[in-house]
């Protein structure tokens, strides 16, 4: 208790603390963000050729961004949120009060907080907040050029918008995202001193309204649907510990308290109409879980542009393992545990590109990602998983993850999932923030995990359009195929600035 007393007294303190004369802790945070959207937005920037200043206008490739970032994404103070809920719940618009620059002096520790909340016309919503502790025993040096008083600590990751001008201030991106289940992937560094340990404090609360259950199994007819509706609340802590060799050792804890509620009045009926307990576990009684996991997590970044080469590729190694155990403790039937392997594999085409002025770089003209995930459920005898914690393949998921995009939403579901995915993205060249992409994925369910085999896969190709900043997908819209049952067309908006704290089920 005396150390938790301590680390609340030192968050009050640190967020009382005035960061300028004669101004407070609130009125610096949101001065700052009105200075990054200014500067952000501007349509003109000036650089430094010949030791002389030159005033040009940006190209839309650089302005879209460059604006789009501090608007939306910044990394102090107050932003709208205009994004999709998990399928069947619509646009949510909300906002976020948010501080990823908590930095005590002489202080190896750095903190990060959130909160927010946002609801759709339907009337689901979603709310909460975390606060997120960094751990670097270094200080890191500043990055090249000028940053602003809101960056003196970033990640690896960040891109200054103009780092040739060293009097304007620099708007950041700040890519972090917490996860309040599955374990957190892996952390990034802070400037350049890697970040030794992440752990995240974290409360949740997520009301959908309206989600599809067409029954368990791989068998499952599109006649079957119904819906519901589901209430999760979900608090706890996760932590990753960098280790050697690019590895990274994942942790958590949390407790999840969901409900299930009736859904009437829709194009299909409720789902206690017609399921049961014996066909749709967890439907009788939701009880609270005790949810602790582990993981093991391998990250590495490697290859790039060769100093003389025209043409090269980079590539990002992302595989990991964790095994979460879902306890129920007035209902120990609905007990059960699950391991998770998830391995995603990215190269990034580069070339070097070379301006009228200045000196020559490099950029990205396409993106291949391989990725293969496999999730099997642990059920001793007796015992059931609850139907709302089995994961789904077939259009969105709960978290708003699109597997086997031809199909509808929520399509298969059971306590034991596979899939496969190839995908390609490449940017138009004029307009780098507008990309294209194809996707094929493969996948199935099953209801034993000895049936979770390489044969009769469903299949779902997909082809569309995104529009980001860097890496942050702005807009995805997607026209899939190859299902049997039709095809189907997504548009995901996400102009958020409300890093995700895990769908109520929280399986990816």
């Amino acid at each position: 208790m005396k150390s938790a007393s301590r680390l609340a007294l030192l968050g009050a303190l640190v967020v009382a603390r005035p960061l300028a004369a004669q101004q407070s802790y609130f009125a610096t945070t949101f001065s700052i963000e009105k200075r990054d959207i200014s500067e952000g937005c501007k349509t003109t920037e000036t650089k430094i050729v010949d030791d002389k200043e030159k005033t040009e206008k940006k190209p839309l490739k650089v302005w879209v961004p460059e604006c789009l970032i501090p608007v939306f994404h910044g990394n102090k103070g107050i932003y709208p949120s205009f994004a999709n809920l998990p399928p069947g719940n619509g646009l949510a618009l909300g906002a976020v009060l948010k501080d990823t620059e908590l930095n005590p002096p002489n202080s190896p520790w750095r903190f990060d907080y959130q909160v927010d909340a946002q609801g759709s016309f339907n009337g689901s919503w979603t709310a909460g907040g975390f606060l997120t502790m960094k751990f670097a025993p270094e200080r890191e040096s500043k990055p090249s050029g000028t940053p602003s008083p809101a960056s003196s600590s970033m990640n690896e990751s960040t891109t200054p918008s103009n780092p040739t001008n060293s009097k304007k201030p620099t708007v950041w991106l700040h890519p972090h995202i917490v996860r309040a289940g599955p374990i957190p992937k892996h952390l990034p560094s802070l400037g350049e001193n890697e970040t030794k340990l992440l752990l995240n404090l974290y409360a949740f609360h997520t009301s959908l309204n309206q989600l599809a259950f067409f029954g368990i199994g791989p068998d499952a007819v599109p006649a079957g649907r119904t819906f519901f509706g589901l209430r999760e609340t979900v608090t706890g802590a996760n932590a990753d510990v960098r280790l050697p060799w690019s590895l990274h050792l994942l942790g958590e804890l949390n407790g999840r308290w969901p409900s299930v509620a009736a859904r009437n009045g829709q194009s299909s009926p409720s789902i206690e109409q017609v399921y049961s307990e014996a066909t749709a576990p967890g439907l009788a009684r939701q009880p609270g879980f005790v949810q602790p996991g582990e993981g093991l997590e391998f990250a590495h970044h490697g290859g790039g542009l060769g100093k003389d080469a025209n043409f090269g590729a980079s590539y990002d190694l992302d595989w990991a393992v964790n095994f979460q155990q879902f306890f129920a403790p007035s209902a120990s039937t609905y007990s059960f545990r699950r391991l998770t392997i998830d391995a995603t594999n990215q190269i990034n085409l580069k070339k070097r590109f070379t301006p009228k002025e200045g000196a020559s770089t490099e950029e990205t003209f396409g993106t291949l990602e391989l990725r293969g995930w496999l999730s099997e459920s642990i059920v001793p005898a007796g015992h059931a998983v609850p139907f709302y914690f089995q994961p789904t393949l077939g259009g969105g998921d709960i978290n708003k993850q699109r597997t086997l995009a031809s199909y509808a939403d929520y399509r298969f579901r059971a306590p034991n999932a596979l899939l496969f995915r190839a995908q390609y993205e490449h940017p138009l060249p004029k307009y780098s923030f507008l990309g294209l992409f194809f996707r094929a994925d493969a996948g199935k369910v099953a209801t034993a995990r000895g049936n979770l085999d390489l044969s009769h896969l469903r299949h779902s190709y997909g082809a569309g359009f995104t529009i980001r900043a860097l890496d942050f997908p702005y807009l995805i819209f997607m026209y899939a195929w190859g299902a049997a049952e039709g095809n189907h067309s997504i548009a995901d908006v996400n102009l958020s600035s409300i890093s995700p704290g895990g769908g109520p089920a929280s399986l990816w």
